[in-house]
């Protein structure tokens, strides 16, 4: 066994030094240039600019793209590196074979030429998504075997939690997945996605969302005047305009766009005055409410007919003498008049980069700091959208 040790090593260093030299195997070497969402080698850890070295990994300067070496194809009898290095990881045990988390390079995770094995996108929990499903076999039969296998392969690699997403086109594959294990997590109009905790401890898979969101708009004209409406529902019911955030939507881009659909009133964002946590609103889920002061640019209003009833601008103080009106709105026309009249703020929206997704996201403060120097993707690009 030592002797068996001291040789692994020994391959282990050549290998190494194959990285940098590329002295130890015939094959010829290139750079592929591989983009982040698409890995060629499985890292435990979110690729960045900072993260330390796999087998395949150079940092790039620019921080734009990842450097992978691997080895072209050869006719020579001369082993490959991949050849080299899967032959240490199958000469050893389970455990032996596993590197450490910060240092795993399981270049065979996500390539097409392990057959009858899933390839998926490995995350920074050591979890699995398989969520490309041109790979998917057409006959069920295979499906399966496919799966297992994967299982398989996944508990011997200590992958953690599984997702697997199933399209409507393939729905036959549902029972399966459900057979080997996996549970509902959450369901689109067009897919289903399945989750299996690997190990034997608890399940720290995370719920589907857990909130709505919605946003109202404040809009306050020069006579002091705030724009309200009531919906055909509930017709005599004063209230701000607003709706639900679409998908991809920002809080401030919502309540503007809601504003406008509804009354036909152009405005732009100022800041968030407040918000409401709702429990147990729909399908036992909860709801965020955001109230977004706006400034108008017009003053015409044209409702729309298909939900509104009434449209009008009110004096500020006419709504909040109004108890008629449901609470949270009560709440509302307190803080118009806060700020309309006592130079209430409440949280403006910066733009900053977002380090977990490509593109920027708000932060919503009340404080006077300058965050311009944190917008490092499409810094000119103006997302505080006006209608």
């Amino acid at each position: 066994m030592c002797s068996l040790s001291l040789k692994l090593n020994r391959l282990s260093s050549s290998l190494l030094s194959f990285t940098t030299a590329a002295s130890r195997v015939n094959n010829t070497l290139i750079t592929n240039q591989i983009p982040h969402s698409s890995l060629f080698c499985c890292s435990n850890r979110q690729l960045s600019s900072s993260t330390s070295s796999t087998f395949f990994k150079l940092d790039n300067t620019n921080n734009s793209n990842k450097k992978y070496y691997t080895t072209s194809s050869s006719s020579s009898s001369t082993p490959s590196f991949v050849d080299l290095q899967y032959k240490i990881m199958t000469s050893q045990t389970n455990t032996q074979r596993l590197l450490p988390v910060e240092k795993q390079a399981d270049w065979r995770f996500n390539t097409h030429e392990l057959p009858g094995i899933f390839r998926g996108i490995p995350d920074i929990f050591d979890g699995i998504t398989v969520n490309d499903d041109t790979q998917y076999p057409n006959d069920v039969d295979t499906f399966e075997i496919h799966l297992k296998n994967s299982i398989e392969y996944w508990v011997e690699n200590k992958r953690r939690g599984v997702w697997i997403k199933i399209p409507e086109s393939k729905s036959e594959f549902i029972p399966i997945v459900v057979r080997q294990g996996f549970s509902f997590h959450h369901c689109q109009s067009d897919y289903i996605m399945l989750t299996k905790w690997l190990p034997q401890d608890k399940n720290r898979l995370p719920d589907y969302t857990s909130h709505f969101i919605g946003c109202g708009g404040l809009v306050i004209n020069d006579k002091k005047e705030i724009l309200l409406i009531t919906e055909k529902q509930r017709p005599n019911k004063w209230k701000i305009p607003g709706g639900a955030l679409d998908s991809g939507e920002d809080i401030c881009t919502t309540a503007v766009r809601e504003v406008w659909e509804e009354t036909g009133v152009k405005t732009e964002f100022v800041s968030v005055l407040g918000f409401r946590q709702l429990h147990n609103y729909q399908f036992n889920r909860g709801d965020i409410y955001f109230v977004c002061a706006l400034k108008p640019l017009s003053s015409d209003i044209n409702l729309d007919p298909n939900e509104i009833a009434q449209c009008k601008w009110l004096p500020i103080e006419e709504f909040v003498k109004n108890l008629e009106t449901f609470p949270l709105q009560r709440s509302i026309s307190r803080l118009a008049y806060e700020y309309a009249f006592n130079g209430y703020k409440g949280l403006k929206a910066s733009e900053v980069s977002n380090s977990l997704k490509n593109g920027n996201s708000f932060v919503y403060h009340g404080s006077d700091a300058d965050f311009d120097d944190l917008i490092w993707v499409n810094p000119d690009k103006k997302t505080n959208g006006t209608h």
